[in-house]
């Protein structure tokens, strides 16, 4: 078998960010190549605009004790060499994909950072600072996201 090249893993997970949106109910749309977007979705007459970063794997962390699957993402910069910053003019949303695990984390750019890290599972030690899969919905990206509007 051949193996997949990046640009065909960042489509994987544009595809499976629209699907993950339209099977919620909401109406969500490739954008054309070459936009600071890849993704838009109609919510309540609003265009969001979605930036979708993925990944095929963790990361490995060494300097952390706990071993469980971390993703490290360098989020906020584009373009070759990543010499660009996102700008809330040009996206609304980010949207990380673990593709071997198939999840999404939805966060607003206000909360964006240069680079993040990702965790599938919830130790028992639990940290405040950490960011889970199944606690960064659409949803909830889409409150915040209204609540730093106002």
């Amino acid at each position: 078998m051949e193996k997949i090249n990046d640009l065909d893993i960042g489509t994987a997970g544009e595809h499976l960010v629209c699907a993950d949106l339209i099977l919620k109910g909401h109406k969500a749309f490739l954008s054309a190549a070459g936009l600071h977007y890849d993704i838009l979705t109609d919510l309540n007459g609003s265009l969001i605009r979605i930036q979708v970063k993925t990944t095929r794997k963790p990361s490995p962390i060494s300097l952390i004790k706990d071993r469980s699957k971390r993703y490290l993402i360098n989020i906020r910069r584009m373009g070759k060499n990543g010499r660009k910053e996102y700008t809330e003019k040009e996206v609304d949303v980010f949207a990380v994909v673990a593709l071997d695990i198939k999840k999404i984390a939805y966060i607003p750019i206000k909360k964006i950072q240069q680079t993040m890290v990702f965790r599938d599972e919830k130790p028992l030690n639990q940290s405040k600072e950490a960011r889970y899969f199944d606690d960064l919905t659409f949803e909830k990206a889409m409150e915040e996201y209204y609540e730093s509007k106002m």
